[in-house]
């Protein structure tokens, strides 16, 4: 629990089972470090004025309390700056209290039990505000098991959509220690991803964002990983959350590479997101990888709607020995897309420090990639339209979303 979490969440039922549901949940919504305070709402307006940084989010439990809790909450307000983004959770199920609570700012009221992923939605969409340029589509690419090859996909589709629908996007490698994004590009990066999460305490703000961005190509543009090996830092999942709050605001589309660890900010860099890829491929290590991995982000109430699996380098005939179907079986998750073995393709790319597309080499991944990114713009960009004319079946077939742009080998 600290006082500088830009969450803090207040209980007015002083059980404390309520309390550590709130706590579980605040972890959930991407926030492990929120302030829970439990108690009468005198003790709620003296943890207020006790913070030293106001917070930015506000969760608050009224449990089975009616319109009198309402007293409670104009009083909490004269304490709370305005711009804090709150929403109420209750057992009240009335139309009336429901306008009551809203018409005091509040962004939304949720019956219990709340879903995480209902109010994660809720504040990002506040978070959005008038006048921020719209709000772009976070794409999260996670290997299921190391190598399988997310930030070859991660690069590539970013290139893609960046070049193809002729939008702002943003590429972040969020692999501190090991990433290879800027390598594999060619680019050379002063500052990146460090600059956050080195210094913590420091904030994000528009000047510290345009730091770290390096240009590449007219509409692309990346946040790169230290280029040497550090140590990691004890890096916060707020702080994720509101760099990709800032970048959504900034960028029609923002490309995370996540790295294939399980942590607070991975878990946190996955449920800000709105689409996940979960790049594997047909071999034993990564099923049992990515069954595991699916688990868990079932749990922190990631939808498997907005979830893709993608069989990387597939057609490499000597390394599967599993199955496609034994691995939708498994993992209870169609397989959606697949990535052709083109090795000879892809290395000459990295060699050069390029995307396959600049290389003109490998034309079945190029298609393929295309067809993914026309599918993830259709789904979450529906006004645009790309630079390039899709093709008949392309076009046909995105009606049916992404699952039904690809064929099972």
């Amino acid at each position: 629990m600290s006082n500088t979490s830009p969450l803090i969440v207040i209980c007015f039922d002083s059980e404390q089972t309520y309390a550590v549901a709130l706590g579980d949940l605040a972890r959930s919504v991407g926030f492990p470090d929120a302030q829970v305070i439990s108690g009468p709402v005198s003790a709620a307006i003296a943890a207020m004025n006790a913070r030293s940084v106001p917070p930015e989010y506000m969760i608050i439990d009224i449990a089975s309390r009616g319109s009198d809790v309402l007293r409670d909450i104009d009083a909490l307000a004269e304490h709370c700056e305005p711009t804090l983004r709150v929403v109420v959770i209750g057992s009240v199920n009335d139309i009336s209290f429901y306008r009551e609570v809203k018409n005091r700012g509040i962004l939304e009221y949720f019956n219990r039990p709340a879903q995480a992923s209902d109010i994660r939605t809720a504040l990002i969409q506040s978070s959005m505000g008038a006048g921020s340029g719209g709000r772009g589509t976070v794409i999260a690419c996670m290997s299921a098991a190391s190598g399988d090859g997310a930030s070859t996909v991660a690069v590539n589709l970013a290139y893609c959509l960046a070049t193809q629908f002729r939008q702002p996007t943003v590429l972040v490698d969020m692999d501190y220690q090991f990433g290879l994004v800027a390598g594999s590009l060619d680019v050379t990066a002063s500052f990146g991803i460090h600059e956050l999460f080195d210094n913590p305490d420091r904030g994000l703000d528009v000047a510290l964002v345009d730091k770290m961005l390096v240009k590449y190509g007219a509409y692309l543009n990346i946040i790169a990983s230290p280029g040497e090996l550090r140590m990691l830092p004890a890096i916060r999942a707020e702080h994720v959350s509101e760099l990709i709050r800032v970048l959504r605001s900034r960028f029609t589309f923002v490309v995370l590479d996540v790295p294939h660890v399980w942590t607070p900010w991975t878990a946190a860099a996955l449920t800000y997101a709105d689409h996940r890829m979960m790049v594997a491929q047909l071999w034993l290590r990564s099923l049992t990888h990515a069954s595991r991995l699916l688990k868990a982000w079932q749990s922190i109430g990631i939808s498997a709607e907005t979830v893709s699996l993608v069989v990387n380098r597939s057609g490499a005939k000597f390394k599967e020995a599993i199955t496609a179907e034994d691995f939708e079986r498994i993992c209870h998750h169609p397989i959606e897309a697949h990535v052709g073995n083109d090795i000879k393709a892809v290395a000459q790319a990295e060699t050069q420090g390029k995307t396959i597309f600049e290389t003109g080499q490998g034309t079945m991944i190029q298609k393929q990639v295309q067809d993914i990114a026309r599918s993830l713009a259709s789904r979450y960009q529906s006004g645009l339209s790309p630079a390039d004319a899709p093709t008949e079946a392309a076009a046909s077939s995105s009606k049916k979303g992404l699952k039904g742009l690809f064929d099972k080998r």
